[in-house]
């Protein structure tokens, strides 16, 4: 097989995975590709955390979970808290209307992920597991 075989592969797997969720999320009042989502959904699964582990979590820049935070903030579904354990960071938390919309987001996700699972058997998922981990290594 042709090495840019895989890599087209990949790319198509990805804008599938966009067409299947843009329209969910915008339903939500979320957009696809920019991590508020991630982040919701992280926010509800990891608890209380500050903007840098969320980013980190998220795999975003700071500067790209900064403005994601400012959107889910206006929006209303996240808050910043002042940091007793430094002046200088606040921690991020989810409103309850936050909850209730990562909570959705979750649902989501697990439907995004029967829907990647199909038919295939457990033991082939495995290996495509272990296979898309070393390929991770080697971008690394």
């Amino acid at each position: 097989m042709r090495k840019n075989e895989i890599r087209e592969i990949l790319h198509r797997l990805d804008m599938e995975r966009k067409k299947f969720l843009g329209p969910k999320l915008q339903v939500l009042g979320l957009t696809v590709g920019e991590g508020q989502a991630r982040a919701l959904r992280t926010l509800l699964e990891e608890g209380t955390m500050t903007q840098k582990q969320l980013a980190d979590l998220c795999m975003r820049d700071a500067a790209t979970m900064s403005r994601n935070i400012d959107r889910l903030e206006k929006a209303g579904l996240l808050k910043r808290e002042n940091n007793p354990g430094c002046r200088r960071s606040y921690l991020i938390c989810l409103t309850e209307e936050g909850k209730e919309k990562a909570k959705q987001v979750q649902k989501i996700f697990r439907e995004l992920d029967e829907r990647i699972w199909g038919d295939i058997p457990e033991k082939e998922m495995e290996q495509l597991y272990e296979t898309l981990l070393r390929i991770e290594r080697n971008l690394e």
